[in-house]
C-alpha cells in the first residue's frame, strides 16, 4: 500500500513557496528555508545534517532601461547580477541588433555598443572569447517567448571573470519587438549590481537501511529560487515531493540507506550538488590513494540518484530523463505501464543536480512535470496559480512505488552501476558548454 499524500507535499510546497518566498541561492532566505526542511527532517525521525559550501552569488542595487533616440521611454527589465554592472550613473550607448551571438554575428560594428539580441550561441566559449576581444558595451537579451514577464537569472560569474565584464539585462519579447519595430538607436542602461561570496547549504536526512545499510541510494531535490522568484514549480515542487517521500519511508522502512537531500544553489550552477559530488570523489580517491586494501568506499557505495526537478503543474505530462544501463531506462518504462500513469522516458542530460552525479559514476534518474506554465519559470509568475496537490501526488507516488519495489524491498540491487561512454561524452559536453568544471 502506498502511503504517499499529495495534500501534504503541497502544503510544504506552500510553505516554501509562499510562507518563506523567494529564496535565491546563497542568501538569509535560502538559509531559513533549508533550516525549516531540516527540522522537518528531523520530526521525520531522519538522522539530519546541514553540509555547508562556498558560493558566488550577487544582488541588484538598481536597474532601468530607457530609450534616448529617436523617441523617449522606459522598458521593463531584469538584470542578470553575475554578469557585472554598469554601477549607479549607468551607461549609455548605440543600440545594435544581432539575431544570435554566435561567431558569425560577431562583428566589429559591435565594439561600443549595446546589444539587443535573443538567441544563444551554439559555442558559448568561442563566442565569450570573441567578445573579450571587441568589448561591447552591455547586453539586453529578448526572451524567446511572447506573453511572458522577463526572467530573472543570474548570469554567470565563470564568464565575468574569464572573459570580463557583460553588463546584462532581458526584456520581454513584445519589448523586444518594439525596440526593433521602432527602431530605437540610442538607450541609457543601469544595471547596478553587487557580486559577493555567501554560504549556501544542502540538507541531508537519512534512514539507515536494516539489511544492506552499506547501499545507499540518494533522492533529492533543489529548494533555492532565482533572485524575485517565489520558483512554486521550480522547485518547491520538487521539494516538497522529496520530503514527503521522506516522511513515507521512515514509516515504511527500507532494506537499504535513503539519503534525502534538498540541495542548495541549483541555480547557480548545481553548486550544492557539485559540491556533494567532488567531496565524495575526492574522499574515494584520497582512501584508495592511502590502502589500495580498502573496502568500498561511500562513492562505491553509492548507486542511484533520484532527482526531483519541476512538479506541481496541474495540468501537463510527466516525463524523466535517464543516465545509466540501459536496464534503468527500461524500469522506468515498464512501471509506468503497469500502473497505468504515462511517462515520456528518454536517455541523456537534464540540466539539474543529478547529472552532477552522474558526472562522478552515479547512475541518476531526473522526474519532472512537463506543464504549458513552465514557461514561466525564472519568472515572477512561477507561483502557486498553477500548483495541484494531485499533480505531486501521481509523481510522489510513482516515485514510491519505484523506490519501494528497487530500493527499500529489492532482494539484491537490481541495475548495474554504470554510464555508458555516450552518456559520459554527454555528461562532459554539458558542463563544458556551461563552463563548469566537472565535480
Amino acid at each position: 500500500m502506498m502511503k504517499f499524500d499529495g495534500e501534504r507535499a503541497y502544503n510544504y510546497l506552500k510553505k516554501l513557496a509562499v510562507d518563506i518566498g523567494t529564496r535565491p541561492s546563497g542568501s538569509e532566505a535560502e538559509r531559513r528555508a533549508a533550516e525549516w526542511i531540516a527540522s522537518e527532517f528531523k520530526a521525520f525521525g531522519l538522522n539530519t545534517s546541514i553540509a555547508e559550501f562556498e558560493a558566488p552569488t550577487g544582488r541588484v542595487i538598481s536597474k532601468k532601461l530607457s530609450v534616448l533616440e529617436p523617441y523617449e521611454e522606459e522598458v521593463d527589465c531584469e538584470v542578470m547580477p553575475l554578469y557585472g554592472s554598469t554601477g549607479p550613473k549607468g551607461i549609455t550607448g548605440k543600440l545594435i541588433y544581432i539575431e544570435t551571438y554566435d561567431e558569425e554575428y560577431l562583428i566589429p560594428e559591435i565594439t561600443g555598443k549595446i546589444v539587443l539580441t535573443s538567441g544563444r550561441p551554439k559555442d558559448s566559449k568561442k563566442s565569450y572569447q570573441i567578445l573579450s576581444k571587441l568589448k561591447p558595451l552591455a547586453f539586453i537579451f529578448i526572451e524567446t517567448t511572447p506573453r511572458i514577464l522577463a526572467k530573472n537569472l543570474w548570469g554567470s560569474v565563470i564568464v565575468k571573470k574569464r572573459f570580463g565584464e557583460f553588463p546584462a539585462v532581458r526584456v520581454s519579447f513584445e519589448d523586444g519587438l518594439k525596440l526593433l519595430e521602432s527602431k530605437a538607436t540610442k538607450v541609457h542602461l543601469v544595471a547596478e549590481t553587487e557580486e559577493m561570496s555567501v554560504r549556501s547549504q544542502n540538507v541531508i536526512g537519512e534512514i539507515k537501511g536494516t539489511e544492506r545499510p552499506d547501499e545507499i541510494v540518494l533522492v533529492g531535490g533543489h529548494y533555492d529560487t532565482v533572485l524575485e522568484v517565489a520558483g512554486a514549480g521550480d522547485n518547491a515542487g520538487g521539494t516538497a515531493i522529496t520530503m514527503e517521500l521522506a516522511r513515507v519511508f521512515k514509516e515504511k522502512g527500507t532494506k537499504r540507506t535513503m539519503r534525502f537531500i534538498a540541495w542548495g544553489c541549483e541555480e547557480l550552477g548545481l553548486l550544492g550538488s557539485r559540491d556533494y559530488a567532488t567531496k565524495l570523489r575526492e574522499a574515494s580517491e584520497k582512501a584508495k590513494e592511502e590502502n589500495e586494501e580498502e573496502d568500498q568506499t561511500e562513492l562505491d557505495r553509492t548507486l542511484l540518484c533520484i532527482n526531483l526537478d519541476v512538479h506541481g503543474g496541474f495540468i501537463g505530462t510527466n516525463s524523466s530523463r535517464v543516465l545509466g544501463p540501459p536496464e534503468l531506462t527500461a524500469s522506468v518504462k515498464i512501471l509506468s505501464k503497469e500502473l497505468g500513469t504515462v511517462f515520456a522516458v528518454n536517455e541523456g542530460v537534464y540540466s539539474s543536480d543529478g547529472t552532477s552525479l552522474s558526472a562522478i559514476g552515479i547512475p541518476s534518474i531526473s522526474f519532472s512535470r512537463s506543464t504549458p506554465t513552465n514557461v514561466m519559470m525564472h519568472s515572477t509568475e512561477d507561483d502557486m496559480r498553477w500548483m495541484s496537490p494531485k499533480a505531486l501526488h501521481a509523481q510522489g507516488e510513482f516515485a514510491e512505488y519505484y523506490l519501494t519495489r528497487y530500493v527499500a524491498d529489492a532482494a539484491a540491487f537490481p541495475f548495474e552501476k554504470d554510464i555508458p561512454e555516450k552518456q559520459k561524452k554527454e555528461i562532459e559536453d554539458y558542463f563544458k558548454r556551461s563552463l563548469r568544471k566537472l565535480p
